[in-house]
Order: structure tokens, then sequence, then C-alpha cells
């Protein structure tokens, strides 16, 4: 019960509490000695905070020796005979990975085997182009990544370790921003010959490293695997050349980001990556769309692209992510309280508890198809974003304030006073001169008086049922 672990701020509460309840009598002395005794004393927990810098440190250092044992190696890699070179590279990789399990096997030295096993990942990923070179392979060289990628996917699973997660995670990434920028016309189906590119084996080989977040309960090994699934959506609207409507399939993701986090448990810590990114997404896919003359340039690039993928591959692509978002929601409600075990229920049920952040999925998706349906003028999409703006400023105030979390809760209040900005430069800035922007800064804190007393009320009647 001793070694439970706990932050420098949650001790600095305890302590605080624990002295005012034994000065009101509530406990004795010795019962708060008991309670501190259950976490990790203070001395123990500056060793932890020290191993994990250490650790990082020691990470850096292996990429290090690894850059540098590889430069070593090409300096004299013309003067090798070939034989001599595949000797080298497969002994090099099995070396470094057998020393790795022998230190994890047979020794104490668990950080030491890890980072040996991060360094043979890395002399693995290097092998790969080695014998590419030996026996002068030309082929499609992200290929050669993707191998990487899946070589070191049992490595990341089996050991319980980050920093072969963020090396399997860059490895994916790289891999689909080479697929998809640059061979997107490259069809992955023979008989699908106008299919683009689009790395579809990222989420297989993602989904593995997710399901060992959730296990392991490794908040930031989820937040790494949360941004690389938002890449590779986000990669999509370049493989389908829909990357001038990129900003919406962003702002689509941030928003079913809110769906999937709404489905956690109330105030469970997984949630949090898909909030953080959800804010940053939404929030920023917004912004421009507020401008009327943003709205403008989508309309008049729709024009010019006239030839590009029509709208109704637009429909598809957008309905395509938010079904798959949808069904990846139903493999996290075990995570969540008891519900109908039916999946048409579960759907309504989903729908009712969650449709705030559908409206959200709803305006992305329309300002995506408006802006370039004929016969709607920029004015229509313009409203919905500045609606959808601030719609999301308040209701993340209000979620802030459900989780008791201060920072999203803050989050909520900037962003409202964003939008006062942009609005007062906007349509202001010009024309209004301070008396508009007396006129907008009045309604704005008149707005907030009044959501500040409805949120006075709602708590009440909360608390006094």
């Amino acid at each position: 019960m001793n070694d439970r672990p706990i932050t420098d701020s949650n001790r600095r509460w305890l302590d605080g509490e624990l002295e005012a309840w034994s000065q009101a009598g509530l406990i004795a002395p010795d019962q708060a000695l008991g309670i501190r005794t259950c976490y990790e004393p203070l001395a123990k927990s500056g060793h932890r905070k020290q191993d994990q810098a250490r650790f990082a440190v020691q990470g850096l250092a292996a990429l290090m020796v690894g850059l540098a044992l590889l430069l070593l190696i090409g300096y004299n890699w013309e003067a090798l005979h070939w034989g001599a070179k595949l000797a080298m590279i497969f002994g090099v990789v099995a070396g470094t990975h057998a020393a790795a399990f022998y230190l994890r096997t047979n020794t104490a030295a668990q950080r030491s085997s890890e980072l040996l096993f991060f360094l043979g990942c890395l002399f693995y990923g290097a092998g790969i182009w080695l014998v590419a070179q030996v026996f002068h392979l030309d082929s499609h060289y992200p290929d050669g990544v993707w191998w990487w990628a899946v070589g070191v996917l049992p490595f990341a699973i089996c050991l319980d370790t980050i920093l072969l997660h963020a090396l399997l995670v860059g490895l994916l990434g790289l891999w689909a921003g080479m697929e998809v920028l640059n061979f997107a016309h490259l069809s992955p189906f023979w008989f699908w010959s106008w299919w683009p590119n689009g790395a579809y084996s990222l989420p297989l080989l993602a989904a593995p490293g997710f399901v060992w977040a959730y296990r392991r309960g490794a908040l930031a090994t989820l937040g790494l695997y949360v941004a690389l699934l938002a890449w590779w959506i986000v990669l999509q609207a370049f493989a389908w050349r829909l990357e001038w409507q990129s900003i919406y399939l962003v702002g689509l993701v941030g928003a079913m980001f809110f769906v999937i986090a709404e489905n956690h448990r109330h105030g469970s810590r997984m949630a949090i990556p898909y909030r953080a990114y959800g804010v940053l997404m939404l929030g920023g896919a917004l912004i421009p769309a507020s401008f009327y003359s943003f709205q403008q340039e989508i309309g008049r690039e729709w024009n010019y692209r006239s030839t590009s993928a029509p709208a109704f591959v637009q429909l598809i692509l957008f309905g395509v992510v938010i079904a798959a978002l949808v069904a990846f929601t139903f493999l996290l409600r075990p995570l969540g309280a008891g519900g109908d075990a039916r999946p048409f229920a579960r759907l309504q049920e989903l729908l009712k508890r969650q449709w705030i952040p559908f409206a959200f999925v709803a305006a992305m998706a329309a300002l995506a198809t408006i802006g370039v349906t004929p016969g709607f003028s920029p004015l229509l999409p313009t409203v919905i974003a500045n609606v959808a703006m601030l719609g999301f400023a308040i209701w993340i105030m209000q979620l802030g304030l459900r989780e008791e979390r201060g920072r999203l809760f803050t989050a909520g209040v900037l962003y409202f006073l964003l939008w006062t900005i942009l609005r007062y430069a906007d349509l202001f800035g010009q024309y209004g001169g301070m008396l508009g922007a007396a006129l907008m800064f009045f309604l704005c804190g008149a707005a907030l008086w009044g959501l500040a007393s409805v949120w006075g009320k709602r708590k009440e009647i909360v608390h006094g049922r």
C-alpha cells in the first residue's frame, strides 16, 4: 500500500487536508500518518522522476549512438565485400536484440534492455536500406518504411515502453505521408484504377497500439496513436484531390473526437487526448471558416477546379469518415455506463446523449457541401461557422465545469474572446470604429452574464433535488 504514486500537487493537497482534519479532531495523528504511508514517500517520488528523466536522456543517447554507428559503417561501406556487408548487417541487428533479450530475462536492468531493443529496431530499419543497396534494389521506397514499422510493431506491443510506440507512430506517420503526398495516383487495387492510394493499412497496424494503450491505461501512448489517426484521416483529403477542402475534414475529425471522448466513463483520463485534439482541430478549423472572404475563396476554388473530384465523392468521403468513427465509439462502449445491448438502441442512445458533438459534425459536413453547391451564397456557411464557434466556446466552458477541468474551461473562455476579437476586426474594424466595438463587447458581456446565471440556477436545481 505504501508504493502508490502521487503527484506533487496532490501530495501538497493531501498534507494540507490531513493537517486541517487533525486540527478539527476528525482524525488522530496516527491515522494521518497511516494515510500518508499509503503513498510513496517524497524521496521515492523524487527518485522515480529522476529515473524517468534519465531514461528519456538515455533514449536520446541511444539514438545518437545508433546514428554515429551507421555513419561509421557508411564511411567504409564501399570498401567492404558484399558478404561482409550482409554479415555485418544481420550480425549487428541480431546481436543487439540478443543482448537486449538477455538483459531483460536474466538481469534486473530492464531500462537498459528497453534502450537496446530501441537501438536494435533502429538498426533493423537501417538494415532494410543497406540490404537494398547491396543488391541494387530499386523499388517503391515507402515500402521500406512500411516493413520497418511492421518489424517494430511486435516489440512495441510486447515491451512496456513508450520509446518503441513513439518510433512506431513516427514510422507509420512518415509512411502514410510518403504514400499519400507523393504516390496518391498509384491505386492499391488493380481492378479499381481510379481509387487513390490512401495508405489504407495504417489503421490495421495502429489498432494493436490502441488496444495496448487502453489495457495499460497509458495516457501518453494513447495520445500518440490518436494523433496518428487524425493525421491519416486528414491525409485522405489529399489522396482524393480535396486538399482545398482539408480544413473541413480537420474540423470534422475534431468533432468526432469529441464524440469518442464523450463515450468514455465520466471523468476518465483516457478521454483527455481526444478532447485535446478535438479542441485544437475543431476550434482551429472554425476560425478561417467564419470569415466571409474565406467562403468566397472556397467557392471560386471549386469553380476553378471544375474537373476535380465531384461533390458526391466528397460526400462519400465525409460519410465514410463519420461512419467509421461512430463504429469506433461502439468499440469503446464498454468503457461507458451500462446501456441497451441492441445496436440500434445503442445508436439512439449515442445520438441522444451526444447531440451537441454530433451537431458540430453536421455543421462541418454542411460547411463542406454548401460552399461548393451552385446557387448558395457564401453568407450561409459564414453564419453557420460563426454560430458553431459560439456554440463550441460555450460547450467547452460547460464541459470544463462538468469535468472540473480548469484548463478546458479556460480554453472555452479564451475561444469566446477570440471570436469577439475576430468579429470586431472582420465586421467593425473598418466601418464600426469604437462605437461598433463597444456594442460588440457589450453584447458579448451580456451573453456571458446570462450564461453564468443559467448555470447558477441549474446548479441550484441539481443540488436541491
